[in-house]
């Protein structure tokens, strides 16, 4: 007959037991990674998963689902409430969430940076023969922008201050599309604005449109969009997050290897809802950096939240290093990647 000591041994042992097995059960189940995304092809995003040669855990320790937004702001509401676990931010974006809706995430990958040498940087033009030939000669002027606290408007009040203007009345600022900007630039509806490549660098070599400054030119160097996870995800998950990164990187490699262009190119104007010509100028000197292994530069999106709150852009600065930075599962991925190479 069992005493009341060893009938309670035996039954704290089969519980921890059955707390183990469940537990190895339920890791080796793959974990859905849920991934938003707003902007293509800039982003790229959804192609990566798309080069199924270069992964090697989907299906086995993750899937993934791409979600797209409109914005940046939907996707802070998203992380907020668990809807998705990575997302991707501008800086003014990462700030406002930490600041306004508590956020408590880690940049985790780049995206694209802006300002770095020998790529495009986001740039205002202006007609040819509009007279503006410098930034001061904008005074009075109309410039387009495509939402107010972007990276457009953050770069516009940048360079207007040191000139010594006033966006709020030396200028007349107006909020449109992307898609909207040229047409009102050709109706002489504003004198200033973005215009998306590969347009821009066409009109640009036809004479019909000049560079007037770009986001470079007006801050520097700066981590321009990239990833950002739920703290709680990455904690409770460092295994699958890991593979899951080591594919993200992989699948970013193949999609801007120039071996695989021929091939890439398509997958990535049917994700953009583009013809393929439009994708030209994909990953050359006119399309923004990329980090070749997605590492963020954090000194960069420092630099812009900073900027972004000496503007008056956001209400104030936050520090993002050490506590919302985390970009042990990229360089991971990059440990793994060249130990192959």
């Amino acid at each position: 007959m069992l005493n009341l000591r060893t009938f309670m041994k035996l039954t704290v042992s089969a519980a921890l037991l059955g707390t183990i097995v469940g537990s190895a059960q339920a890791q080796s189940e793959p974990i859905t990674v849920r991934v938003g995304y707003s902007s293509m092809p800039a982003h790229l995003i959804p192609t990566f998963y798309q080069a199924k040669d270069a992964l090697k855990h989907e299906g086995e320790s993750y899937n993934v689902e791409v979600v797209r937004f409109n914005g940046s702001t939907p996707q802070i509401t998203a992380l907020a409430a668990g809807e998705i676990d990575i997302a991707a931010l501008s800086p003014t974006a990462l700030a406002l969430g930490v600041i306004n809706a508590g956020l408590d995430v880690k940049v985790v990958a780049d995206i694209i940076q802006d300002g770095i040498e020998g790529h495009y940087s986001q740039t205002i033009y202006v007609k040819s023969d509009s007279g503006i030939d410098t930034p001061e000669d904008l005074r009075g002027k109309t410039v387009a922008i495509n939402a107010v606290g972007s990276a457009v408007d953050m770069a516009l009040r940048a360079m207007v201050a040191k000139v010594d203007l006033d966006p709020a009345s030396d200028i007349r600022v107006v909020e449109t599309s992307f898609a909207n900007v040229l047409p009102m630039l050709e109706d002489d509806k504003v004198d200033a604005g973005p215009i998306q490549q590969p347009m821009a660098s066409q009109l640009v070599e036809e004479g019909k449109y000049k560079a007037l400054f770009s986001s470079g030119d007006a801050i520097g160097p700066t981590q321009f969009v990239f990833l950002v996870a739920r703290s709680e995800f990455l904690e409770n998950n460092p295994e699958q997050v890991q593979d899951f990164f080591e594919d993200h990187v992989r699948g970013f490699r193949w999609i801007t290897d120039p071996a695989n262009r021929e091939q890439a190119l398509p997958i990535v104007a049917e994700a953009s809802v583009r013809p393929v010509e439009q994708m030209s100028y994909l990953f050359s000197d006119i399309d923004y950096f990329r980090d070749p292994f997605l590492v963020p530069n954090i000194e960069g999106l420092q630099l812009a939240i900073d900027t972004a709150a000496d503007l008056g852009v956001i209400p104030e600065a936050i520090q993002v290093s050490p506590d919302y930075v985390d970009t042990s599962f990229v360089e991971e991925a990059k440990r793994r990647i060249e130990a192959e190479e």
